[in-house]
């Protein structure tokens, strides 16, 4: 009886063992496992052609460093992390506004070869339109002939813009088009003029319902980000108006303008993110944070980078 015990206890061992064998050597057969490997990324582009149109943000007027504002900080960026060659045409040129852009491209071969060849496309526009129209109308102080002013230059700059876009997209209807919004420079010295503020807030309104339509386009939102500066919180924005009052009757003038940001130092500003010089365009930090902005936008729609 304790033979057949332990014969019987023998042969279960054996048999757990020989399964065991017979499982390893299934699992490690090269002719029968399963190896992991990785795909090979073959529908990824090696280059990328970007092309920057625009005003003088895309120029990068204001940027002490020097390194062509976005434009060249976008392309860095774009190789450290996608690893691959970037080649960047940069079209922008200060003072124009979206028609300029709009006829610099269609008289230019050359710009037009390279808007065809982009994997990618950005575009800074619509800040000298609207400053155009509250250069014109600077000196009403009513808000309702303000307002009706600007009302009728939304429409043109949206017809303007739809005639530029149509432009880009003759010669490129498949790369993504990265539109900048517009921001408001001197928001930090007339925090509680609430005129520019939302003549600005409504030309990105404007802009957004214009473009809400286009395929392959996208909005990279900066207004906020560079119109309070680093002045984010409540508190920061409730003592930027107290100032704000105290040392301006709140009036809508061109008077009222310079005679406080020419009463600033020169070689200060009060917004971290603009230039010092002129107080108007971004700085090397103003630049970063657009760079950051848009490669957020770029890497959430990366056609550019696809074959």
């Amino acid at each position: 009886m304790k033979k057949t015990k332990h014969l019987g206890r023998w042969l279960g061992v054996g048999l757990f063992v020989v399964l065991v064998v017979i499982v390893a050597f299934t699992y490690w057969h090269p002719g029968t496992r399963t190896v992991q490997t990785t795909k090979p990324t073959t529908n990824r582009r090696s280059t990328v052609r970007l092309v920057a149109l625009g005003d003088s943000l895309t120029e990068g007027v204001g940027d002490q460093q020097k390194k062509g504002g976005y434009t060249e900080r976008i392309a860095t960026k774009i190789r450290q992390t996608d690893h691959v060659k970037v080649i960047m045409h940069n079209y922008g040129l200060a003072g124009d506004r979206s028609d300029q852009i709009e006829k610099r491209l269609v008289n230019s071969d050359k710009m037009q070869h390279q808007v065809t060849q982009a994997q990618a496309i950005t575009l800074t526009v619509g800040g000298n339109d609207l400053l155009q129209t509250l250069t014109q109308n600077v000196t009403i102080n009513q808000q309702s002939q303000l307002n009706q002013q600007l009302t009728q230059a939304e429409k043109t700059y949206a017809k303007k813009l739809t005639s530029l876009l149509a432009t880009v997209r003759r010669y490129n209807p498949r790369a993504p088009i990265y539109l900048f919004t517009i921001y408001n420079p001197i928001y930090v010295y007339f925090a509680n003029l609430t005129q520019i503020t939302d003549a600005v807030d409504n030309w990105n309104a404007k802009t957004k319902q214009t473009v809400r339509l286009q395929r392959r386009l996208y909005v990279v939102d900066i207004n906020r980000d560079l119109s309070v500066g680093q002045f984010k919180s409540v508190t920061q924005q409730a003592r930027l108006k107290r100032a704000a009052q105290k040392s301006n009757d709140g009036e809508l003038s061109l008077a009222s303008f310079q005679k406080q940001i020419l009463a600033s130092d020169s070689s200060k500003e009060l917004n971290d993110y603009l230039s010092p010089a002129d107080h108007f365009h971004p700085n090397a930090k103003g630049y970063r944070l657009m760079t950051q902005k848009l490669f957020a936008k770029m890497q959430a729609h990366q056609q550019w980078l696809r074959k």
